[in-house]
């Protein structure tokens, strides 16, 4: 979906109840609402849709969520 602030953005529904974001995307095109996907599976492309974040140019923008709040990754990605 393309969401006002963070651009094109692609929700993924995981095991426990967690939910990971991924917004800033080229398009929607890839995703597909409801669709399974695997890991390492391609579901979209940075690119710089982000009007809230248009000063940093293209990069991804990811969040973490558990039972709809949100969490600390247990990682980094620099």
């Amino acid at each position: 979906y393309k969401d006002p602030l963070l651009g094109y953005t692609v929700r993924l529904s995981h095991a426990d109840g967690y939910e990971s974001l991924y917004a800033g995307l080229q398009s929607a095109e890839i995703a597909t609402v409801g669709a399974e996907v695997s890991a390492g599976e391609v579901i979209g492309a940075v690119g710089e849709s982000a009007d809230a974040e248009s000063s940093l140019g293209a990069h991804l923008h990811f969040a973490l969520y558990l039972h709809g709040e949100a969490v600390e990754p247990p990682f980094i990605i620099e």
